[in-house]
């Protein structure tokens, strides 16, 4: 432990998580994010039994495409266009490599939910994982196991445990591929620390959640010792002290740290009286963590904490829920109602009634009192019908309202009509044109906000595969073969005694017989 550590590092590192998760303005964010959430899932509709407007999900479905439509493709280019063959070759391997990475593990599935987060709740981010594929060989039966280990420090704990179980060394392990995967991270799986910009956070953490046989496999004794907190998917609620037995669905939170000030990961969890696991960083990447600067939406310069969209036009969408509630209940009321006197004998002309009940054709009636039912057919008072006109124009009212707000919300969200495929057709091809560009330039930023995290998880792939991936890997990723050793050292050899000979050849006096290069043959090395 460091000296500038605390003496309970456990409780400082969760407190400060704590302190980062519950600052007014992230508690702000994340209450916005559950109102968000339960609207677009069309729960808060559900469960009041209203008509809503699903505008949310409507703009959603628009933008959706509009900022990030298909997977990203890597160039990898050299800064300065040299005739140098090494960097060409270089350059050309890593861009196929990141490349087929993307490819092979589905880089565009996570991207897409990063996305979705992005247009949501203004926030997205995903962490890159290096994990290499052995083959195990048996010593007994000397046939190949295949399996995958997650990452670096797992591999090097597993064959610990293996190398002490069998009392010796361990068994003989072929490295058959490797890769680089990518994680979409839930919106409450990443926590950073409060700051002002990006540049200015020293630390991040990275929740999971694992039973008590994974702890224990994972980090050994120490797992033992971690409170499992988690049931089915819901955290408990620490205010409840009644005992719980474990069971196969019971997790405990495990946070991986990454501390970029004193450069080291260190894993804790509640229960656990030291870290789990501390050591230095497995990953050698230049901005040090794993993960890229999150997708931000509207940020203001002093705070990290993201403002959604929806905020901005939340007052408008919630009266045009109410309006559609409201439109709803009066065409409920747009039905054909008549009243008319009850009478003893008759005279309250019950055959109106029996005439207008559903499935009632082609059926001749007999009128009982048929003086009064004549009067009442030349427009006397014996029937009266409710008044619907006026419901109509209440109902009309409401309609043209709530298309005002839709084109209110539009405004304020950027979706113009020409993105919607809406137009006037009567407007010149310069008009329509002026409009789609406009309809862009909303947009344009979104989009080079993803395009940035892109850009970002692209360079941290290239600098993992460049700093673990072997050369073999490469090779039969990208089918480019590298010079061996062999053939480095006689290329070095051949230009070294092709600039002597131009050295010897410039001290030449003219007329004198130039050098001439010595047989390499026969030579012993």
């Amino acid at each position: 432990m460091a000296e500038s550590d605390p003496p309970n590092e456990v409780s400082y590192w969760l407190s400060q998580i704590e302190k980062a998760q519950t600052t007014p303005e992230m508690r702000k964010w994340e209450k916005r994010c559950q109102v968000i959430r339960r609207k677009y899932r069309y729960e808060a509709s559900a469960e009041t039994g209203n008509r809503h407007y699903q505008l949310l999900w409507s703009n959603m479905e628009t933008l959706r495409p509009a900022v990030y439509e298909q997977a990203p493709k890597p160039l990898v280019s050299r800064r300065w266009k040299d005739r140098s063959p090494v960097a060409r070759v270089t350059a050309e391997m890593l861009e196929r490599a990141i490349m087929l990475q993307m490819e092979l593990n589905d880089f565009n599935s996570q991207l897409e939910q990063v996305r979705d987060d992005y247009l949501l709740y203004a926030r997205g981010q995903v962490r890159l994982k290096y994990e290499p594929v052995f083959d195990t060989v048996d010593d007994e039966s000397g046939e190949l196991d295949t399996s995958e280990v997650e990452g670096v420090e797992a591999e090097a704990q597993e064959e610990a445990e293996e190398s002490e179980e069998a009392g010796g060394d361990p068994a003989e392990e072929i490295l058959q591929f490797e890769n680089v995967k990518i994680e979409f991270l839930q919106r409450g799986d990443f926590v950073h620390e409060a700051a002002r910009t990006w540049k200015e956070v020293t630390w991040v953490a990275f929740r999971a959640f694992l039973t008590r046989d994974e702890l224990v496999k994972r980090f050994g004794d120490a797992g033992k010792h971690v409170e499992l907190t988690v049931v089915a998917g819901a955290e408990r609620d620490d205010s409840d002290s009644a005992p719980k037995s474990e069971d196969a669905t019971s997790k405990g939170i495990v946070w991986e740290i990454w501390d970029k000030s004193n450069r080291r990961v260190l894993w804790v969890a509640k229960g656990a009286q030291e870290p789990l696991e501390v050591g230095k960083p497995y990953l050698k990447i230049e901005g040090f963590f794993p993960c890229p600067k999150p997708a931000y939406g509207t940020l203001t310069n002093d705070s990290l904490a993201p403002v959604p969209d929806y905020i901005y036009y939340q007052d408008q969408a919630e009266e045009i829920d109410l309006l559609t509630a409201r439109i709803g209940k009066l065409q409920q009321a747009l039905k054909f109602v008549g009243f008319y006197p009850a009478g003893p004998n008759g005279e309250g002309l019950p055959e109106v009634e029996e005439a207008f009940q559903p499935g009632f054709e082609n059926r001749m009636i007999a009128v009982t009192s048929w003086a009064m039912f004549k009067e009442g057919g030349s427009g006397g008072a014996p029937i009266v019908f409710l008044p619907v006109e006026q419901v109509m124009k209440v109902l009309q009212g409401c309609i043209e309202l709530r298309k005002q707000l839709t084109e209110d919300v539009y405004q304020i969200a950027g979706i113009s009509d020409i993105m919607r495929g809406e137009g006037e057709p009567n407007e010149t091809a310069q008009a329509q044109r002026i409009k789609g560009q406009y309809g862009a330039l909303r947009i344009r930023e979104r989009q080079k906000e993803l395009a940035r995290f892109c850009r970002d998880v692209a360079r941290i792939t290239g600098e993992i595969i460049a700093s673990h991936f072997q050369p073999d890997t490469l090779m039969a990723m990208t089918g480019i073969q590298l010079p061996t050793d062999a053939e480095v050292q006689q290329q070095r050899l051949a230009a070294q005694q092709q600039a002597l000979i131009a050295q010897a050849q410039q001290a030449t006096p003219a007329g004198a017989m130039p050098m001439q290069p010595m047989p390499t043959q026969g030579i012993a090395a």
